[in-house]
């Protein structure tokens, strides 16, 4: 488990491909994994498999690869990178489990103030676990829905996490992982009892 507090930027020095699966190594200066370690990658969990010089290698599985925007990554690309929950650390954000449900296209971004805007859209099957001030993940990063509409959503972007993650270098376009708040899902399956 995760929180959605963005720790690190790592920047992705190769990633390849075979059959629908991912190799992809990530360099993440300052830092200090163990092999073995889960690491959250963009709002995805992976697990440190190999470390050469704070590079740190990890496979993508063909369902993580299917559902998630690794698979658009290429060299010198940033990501998002926190280390997984333990007991002692501060859950600034919410629980966010690294499971990815969907991926969302960013429609519009518009600077307000210090702050920034911006909206997404996504399938309307996900838009009944998205209310206005509810928790989503974006790329990892624990934020708080704006509004909601029949197709999209938006959030607001504070400077700090602004800077401190790759929101800064999102465009129109951006395809983003979105990990729907787990508390959503359990209330819908109590309420559903013989799924």
């Amino acid at each position: 488990m995760f929180t959605g507090i963005v720790e690190k930027i790592g920047v992705v020095e190769s990633i390849a491909q075979t059959n629908d699966s991912l190799a992809i190594d990530i360099k993440v200066n300052n830092s200090s994994y163990s092999l073995g370690d889960s690491v959250c990658v963009n709002g995805v969990c992976l697990t440190v498999e190999k470390i050469t010089d704070r590079i740190y290698s990890f496979s993508v599985s063909p369902e993580t690869t299917k559902l998630t925007n690794i698979k658009y990554l290429k060299k010198y690309n940033e990501v998002n990178i926190e280390t997984s929950l333990t007991i002692d650390k501060l859950i600034s954000g919410h629980i966010v489990q690294g499971h990815i449900d969907t991926t969302s296209e960013v429609v519009e971004i518009q600077q307000k103030d210090s702050s920034w805007f911006i909206k997404f859209s996504i399938d309307p099957q996900y838009i009944k676990y998205l209310i206005k001030k509810a928790s989503v993940s974006l790329d990892g990063v624990s934020l708080t829905v704006n509004d909601v509409s029949k197709n999209d959503f938006n959030v607001m972007i504070i400077p700090h996490t602004y800077q401190n993650t790759i929101f800064k270098n999102y465009k129109k376009g951006t395809i983003v992982n979105v990990e729907i708040d787990i508390l959503a899902k359990y209330i819908e399956k109590l309420g559903k009892p013989d799924d």
